[in-house]
């Protein structure tokens, strides 16, 4: 998988997948075919079968280990329950560190701490910050609400422990991808109406979902296609996550129900071309320009969804955490002279 985009494009030739007029990055047309050939049916899914395939794939093409200055494991203690996180620090030299707290991918149901180690640690370089990645609760062992609740705890838990963190409780911003990315998105809401805790300096958000029932446009042209997140895996992910009887349109279930106009932070938003929930994301850069946030919305037109934990196949991971870095280092900048400038 590692060959130049010139072979790949010799490589797949005539036979490329194009869907309304745009074709899927050649590179990730194989991968794809690769991996669905090892693709076992539906029937056979379990969460652990499943975990582990997301978690060999990880392994096998999300690329070299990049080192950072110190790694350490930690304990939150929630209300009656513990959860774990980990912590990557770029510089130790300095106290008081800005920090992005990211939550993970996966349904709600993979993923954790360890399938994205190398994703955070990348970050934390391209940063130059700290971050912080959450191991929150998984269903179907927890289903809703415990991934929601476990994410606006442990934004709250910070608030109360930066000092053991050396973290700077102002400085501190906000990330996720897909399930992940909607999490990021019920903390700032919450965050947004709670004196008791600081909004987020900043949030970014990778192929974000809307908490929704609705069949976008993106989702019934892109669903049925065999590419990664499938209208069939969709529904497994929300079958295992939400509890029997209940759907997405539950009332009390919303990402941004409680946001609160003109108190949610810079959003830097990712979508793809070929991700069923590529319109989820159009519409929450919508939604959130209504609530007064400021917006930076891009697209890779001919990737797909769960892209990130690929850089060893796709160098736009790179690219694309260098665009991220450079969005969140600005709004770092502008909180320290926000900082000082009150100090004066």
């Amino acid at each position: 998988m590692t060959a130049s985009d010139a072979y790949w494009h010799r490589k797949i030739g005539d036979r490329s997948l194009i869907v309304g007029g745009q074709a899927l990055n050649p590179r990730a047309q194989a991968l794809i075919a690769l991996t669905d050939s090892l693709t076992v049916p539906q029937k056979y899914w379990t969460p652990k079968l499943v975990r582990g395939a997301f978690d060999k794939s990880v392994e096998l093409f999300d690329g070299a280990v990049t080192p950072v200055a110190r790694v350490v494991d930690i304990d939150m203690d929630l209300a009656g329950r513990t959860i774990r996180a980990r912590q990557y620090s770029h510089d130790t030299t300095k106290e008081k560190r800005p920090c992005i707290i990211y939550y993970h991918g996966g349904g709600f149901v993979i993923g954790g701490i360890e399938s994205y180690d190398k994703f955070c640690r990348k970050l934390a370089v391209q940063c130059q910050c700290d971050v912080l990645s959450i191991d929150y609760r998984l269903a179907p062992e927890d289903k809703y609400p415990a991934a929601l609740e476990d994410a606006v705890d442990s934004w709250k838990w910070l608030q109360l422990h930066h000092n053991d963190l050396e973290i700077d409780p102002a400085n501190m911003s906000i990330a996720g991808d897909s399930a992940g990315a909607g999490l990021a998105l019920v903390v700032s809401a919450e965050a947004s109406h709670n004196p008791d805790v600081n909004i987020p300096v900043a949030m970014g958000l990778i192929y974000p979902p809307l908490a929704s029932e609705v069949k976008t446009n993106s989702r019934k042209l892109l669903g049925g296609e065999k590419i990664v997140l499938t209208n069939e895996l969709l529904d497994w992910f929300k079958d295992h996550f939400l509890p029997d009887g209940t759907d997405y349109s539950h009332p009390g279930f919303g990402f941004m129900q409680a946001a609160e106009k003109g108190r949610m932070p810079p959003t830097w938003i990712l979508t793809c071309g070929f991700d069923p929930l590529r319109d989820d994301g159009y519409e929450i850069a919508e939604i959130l320009g209504n609530l007064d946030a400021e917006v930076s919305l891009q697209e890779y037109k001919d990737l797909y969804h769960g892209f990130i934990t690929m850089s060893g196949v796709f160098p736009q991971v790179g690219i694309m955490i260098d665009d991220l870095a450079g969005f969140f280092k600005r709004r770092f900048q502008r909180s320290g002279d926000q900082k000082e400038i009150a100090a004066e």
